[in-house]
């Protein structure tokens, strides 16, 4: 284990059913929302429940209220309060843009923000992580990785203003990584929080 992985924690989408999933609408999914700051006065991002054919299917009632944190794939949707907490940290290379889920019953939520990570920081090291050595090649080399230990030498060199919160470079999960400090921030309904250390041991 390196020295930091103690300190960080992966942001994960909740294990249960019956959280929505966002699925951008048609307007929405045109724009490059997930990887630049879009205009300013440009309408906000629109979300449905992606999960719901597949939940009515099986029976399973979407959580109404919807939980605090909503999940894109590994991104994230926040809520109003957690927005003011983020805002003044000014973390580098994020931008928080507004977004609406429309939810199963048609109800607007309209006090949501979704995360842009304009830069992933690859921070994980290759000699003390499992992972395929075979990369993919789209949009760069990207890994599957299977357990995480942090690059010492690379992290002690970085000012911790820069590392609250980023996005995992080079892997093809494209994990959201917080410091203890802003962690515990996202111990909220909808998503879990695990330590860097055990993400593919204790909780794979």
């Amino acid at each position: 284990m390196g020295k930091f992985d103690k300190d960080y924690y992966f942001i994960l989408e909740a294990r249960d059913e019956r959280v929505p999933s966002m699925t951008p609408d048609e307007d929405t999914s045109r724009k490059p929302y997930s990887w630049q700051v879009l205009p300013l006065h440009t309408k906000p991002l629109v979300f449905h429940n992606g999960a719901l054919d597949y939940q009515k299917r099986h029976r399973i009632a979407p959580l109404d209220p919807p939980p605090d944190l909503l999940f894109a794939g590994s991104d994230i949707l926040v809520k109003n309060d957690l927005r003011e907490k983020l805002l003044p940290m000014e973390i580098p290379n994020l931008a928080i843009q507004p977004a609406i889920y429309i939810d199963h019953k048609n109800n607007w939520h309209e006090d949501r923000w979704y995360l842009t990570f304009l830069e992933p920081f690859d921070y994980w090291d290759r000699n003390t992580s499992t992972y395929d050595p075979e990369p993919h090649t789209f949009g760069g080399e990207r890994y599957d990785v299977d357990t995480y230990s942090l690059n010492d030498e690379l992290l002690e060199k970085t000012p911790i203003e820069s590392r609250r919160l980023f996005k995992m470079g080079a892997t093809t999960e494209g994990l959201i990584v917080a410091h203890a400090t802003v962690a515990r921030h996202f111990r909220l309904s909808g998503a879990v929080l695990v330590p860097i250390a055990e993400y593919g041991v204790s909780f794979p």
